[in-house]
């Protein structure tokens, strides 16, 4: 049964990546080569960004549950 769902959301999932890779290449095949890499390689900078700040976030995160973990037990 557990391998069953499984085998189903693997399905579900190659045909969501099928499709947007359809539609991308759809998409990108308006521009011309090089306009189609400056998109593509915005897209990835801006994912970028987003993983510094979250990878930011993470650090000041780990540094708070530290300061908890380091500070004297209440009785």
């Amino acid at each position: 049964m557990v391998e069953e769902a499984r085998e189903r959301e693997t399905k579900f999932s190659d045909q969501i990546r099928d499709w947007r890779n359809t539609a991308t290449d759809k998409f990108l095949g308006l521009f011309p080569r090089r306009t189609a890499e400056h998109l593509v390689n915005a897209q990835k900078e801006g994912l970028l960004a987003v993983r510094s700040l979250l990878d930011r976030g993470i650090e000041i995160l780990d540094g708070d549950l530290k300061r908890v973990n380091d500070r004297p037990p209440r009785h």
